[in-house]
């Protein structure tokens, strides 16, 4: 994959872990292994083709746009039949967003160093993957060429692996070639990208691997004060392109995670498939509408002038590893067709809350979010999270010891009523069969050792009565034992598995084992069974808990890749959300359209911060007043106070995960037992439900930083929260905001 400065992308970085970068020596046939392939290979290749000219990475200047081809609100696209590219131009500001860099951009004497393409393609041949793309190995033979249509136009890369191939007049069966086609049309002032391939030679050894698409979109190197790239890492973040970091290294985030059927690890997860740019006065947010469960978004900050700053996405279109001397790769692709939908903003709007707000219209429209908005309540939600039971051991006797049983729960939720905590939604985890690290719902029964479906009912009377909610925590995907109908398969036909973090291995010991992975095929007979199986319970709905976290693909046969996987979860999961409330965990959000409330939503980027890197409040931007939302449970963490902080800056519902009974001896030292954080949980809970709990329903339309280490949410009531991380007080519009605290205004 080629991508600017010269460096490969970082998502080649993640095919590349897998490939042994030695001479090849030696091949042996291919095995059929039902969904997969098989291959001995003794080394593997990674073939990147030199480039003739550098310039053929650029468009000379705006003008060479020469070509007006369609506009619609306040963009129109243009073509530069030179370099078979086009741009954007955004009439309000005249900004020129171009799928090339200009050289006329370039100051004098410096030196060329994009890479810049309008796609990019790796291909796995008969042994080696080559890294093509469409101005080295198309533009630069000649075979690329456009046409223009209504609203757009498209744009047509016949992409050979070298000249010679190129230049054949008929091609041969074990030739490299493939067509790929980009589509860009204007409607309702957006752009969209779609993309689709083909194989020109028919080489049965012959596959795309992955594919970059507009690589260099937007790319700038004259970075303003206010210039940023905004990247899906976690919350959120933006990558402040004007301050200088000499640590800076490319980043790649895998939408909804690393796959554990395939072993692909990334930088970080995406929850949300967007990315974007601001330049000038300028941005623009881009949405992947298809491709994005095999989607990973990349990024690059410019450390020199004649470097680039640049986001874009790739695509896993055939999931491909080399290991132990062996090409493992599925039969077929993840994805056909891809999709992009570019929304571009100005002036005031240009902004990462601008484009979370343009995000959030899309996402609405194109039914990946509901049109709800959250539920009102007299009080804000408390989320608390509790554990039925859990496995720990005795000498080498592992047993489920209780902690929290049903009457205790009931007892608990008095506690707290008592002290001021009027509204409780409970995520009660460990209460079927193996306790926390729980097995095959299918044939889980609930643990008797709780109180059994009697008590149950009681907890759930009393919780009715206060407008409390009971969410029933289930793994609808994985299980603890092998499932009996067999499990998920990896890409190398083994058992599909994951660890999942276990908030109790610190006190408790770490005895569960990897998870096994049920095959996605199964999950909606699954879900009916679930509904069947708990119908005699009494609760408010289920906690969806893996579901929201994890993506993978299943290489049994009959199985689905991640694409499909994605697909078919979130309509399996529907009828859990009839006549049931639903709540996940984290909340990728191709499942979030049923879902009335997200627990551990993250509230701050994965990757460490420096001076140009800075977690934001993206995704909560994009989904306050929506669902409910809390993050990380606050006496989980280190600096609990400072957490508390930031939950009312991103506009949080407050989470605690408590035990009645303590797990460790040092009772005063166990984070998890309620009665040592009660107290202040109370008192954080009673001034956070006066600040929010009205709020709840409200779009937050604004998000930004007054001054070092103060901060401002506005939303759309008018109302304006500050949260001063400093040791100072500070001043705002005549209100003092006194150190580490928060004040709200209107």
């Amino acid at each position: 994959m080629v991508t600017m400065n010269n460096k490969k992308s970082v998502f080649s970085k993640v095919t590349a872990a897998f490939l042994c970068l030695l001479l090849l020596t030696s091949c042996s046939g291919t095995e059929e292994t039902g969904v997969t392939t098989k291959k001995s290979v003794e080394s593997r290749n990674i073939v990147t083709m030199p480039s003739d000219s550098k310039e053929i990475h650029y468009a000379e200047s705006i003008s060479s746009f020469s070509q007006s081809v369609a506009s619609s609100g306040f963009i129109e696209l243009k073509v530069d039949p030179k370099s078979n590219s086009f741009c954007i131009v955004e009439s309000t500001k005249q900004k020129v967003w171009s799928a090339l860099p200009l050289l006329s951009d370039i100051a004098s004497g410096e030196t060329l160093t994009s890479n810049a393409s309008v796609v990019s393609i790796t291909v796995s041949g008969s042994t080696d993957s080559y890294i093509l793309n469409s101005q080295d190995n198309s533009l630069a033979y000649g075979k690329a060429s456009y046409n223009t249509k209504e609203n757009g136009a498209e744009f047509i890369y016949d992409i050979y692996a070298d000249k010679a191939t190129a230049e054949k007049s008929s091609l041969e069966k074990s030739d490299i070639a493939f067509r790929v086609n980009l589509n860009v049309t204007l409607a309702d002032g957006s752009m969209l990208a779609d993309c689709t391939y083909s194989n020109l030679s028919g080489n049965p050894d012959a596959y795309i691997e992955s594919i970059d698409i507009l690589n260099g979109f937007g790319s700038f190197n004259n970075s303003h004060e206010d210039d940023f790239l905004l990247v899906p890492d976690g919350s959120g973040a933006i990558i402040k392109t004007a301050t200088y970091d000499e640590s800076f290294e490319p980043l790649t985030f895998s939408v909804y995670g690393d796959d554990p059927s395939t072993g692909t690890e990334s930088d970080g997860a995406a929850i949300v498939p967007a990315f974007g740019i601001k330049h000038g006065e300028s941005a623009f947010v881009a949405l992947i509408q298809s491709g994005d469960a095999s989607a990973y978004i990349n990024a690059d900050k410019a450390k020199t002038i004649s470097e680039y700053n640049t986001v874009y996405s790739s695509f896993n279109i055939t999931p491909t590893i080399y290991r132990n001397k062996t090409i493992y790769s599925s039969k077929t692709a993840t994805v056909n067709n891809i999709s992009l939908c570019y929304r571009f903003l100005s002036g005031n709007n240009a902004t990462y809350a601008g484009l979370a707000s343009a995000c959030r219209e899309q996402l609405i429209r194109n039914s990946v979010l509901s049109t709800k908005s959250a539920a009102d309540s007299d009080y804000l939600p408390l989320h608390l999270t509790l554990t039925g039971a859990a496995k720990t051991s005795f000498g080498p006797i592992n047993y489920l010891k209780k902690l929290t049983t049903f009457e205790q729960a009931q007892d608990m939720l008095v506690r707290m009523k008592n002290k001021g905590i009027n509204n409780v939604s409970v995520r009660y985890s460990g209460v079927f069969s193996g306790g926390l690290d729980s097995r095959d719902i299918r044939n889980s029964n609930m643990l008797s050792k709780l109180g059994g479906a009697d008590k149950l009912s009681e907890l759930f009377n009393y919780m009715t009565t206060q407008k409390m909610s009971l969410f029933l925590d289930i793994s609808l995907l994985s299980s603890s034992k092998s499932f009996n109908s067999g499990n998920a398969m990896s890409i190398n036909k083994t058992d599909s598995e994951y660890n999942p973090d276990n908030y109790l291995s610190e006190y408790m010991g770490n005895s569960s084992a990897d998870r096994k992975l049920r095959r996605i095929s199964e999950l909606s007979d699954i879900v009916a069974t679930v509904v069947n199986n708990t119908k005699a319970y009494s609760f408010s709905g289920y906690c969806i808990s893996d579901a929201g976290s994890l993506l993978y693909s299943d290489f049994s046969n009959g199985g689905l890749l991640r694409e499909d996987a994605s697909i078919e979860i979130a309509k399996a999961i529907a009828p859990l959300s009839t006549d049931h409330s639903t709540m996940t965990s984290i909340g990728n959000f191709y499942m979030l359209k049923n879902i009335d409330s997200v627990i551990d939503l993250p509230l701050e980027s994965k990757a460490s911060e420096s001076g140009a890197y800075i977690s934001v409040p993206f995704v909560q931007l994009i989904l306050h007043g929506i669902v409910d939302y809390s993050g990380e449970a606050i006496n989980t963490d280190i600096n609990s106070n400072e957490l508390m902080l930031k939950y009312i800056e991103y506009g949080a519902c407050p989470h605690y995960e408590w035990n009645y009974v303590p797990v460790i001896d040092a009772t005063e030292n166990d984070i998890f037992y309620y009665d040592n954080t009660i107290n202040s949980a109370a008192e954080f809970y009673t001034e956070a439900n006066e600040t929010l709990n009205d709020l709840r329903t409200a779009r937050m339309t604004d998000h930004y930083e007054v001054e070092n280490g103060v901060f401002c949410t506005e939303y759309d009531t008018g109302s304006m929260i500050y949260v001063n991380y400093t040791d100072s007080d500070c001043t705002v519009l005549g209100a003092v905001v006194e150190a580490r605290s928060f004040i709200r205004i209107n």
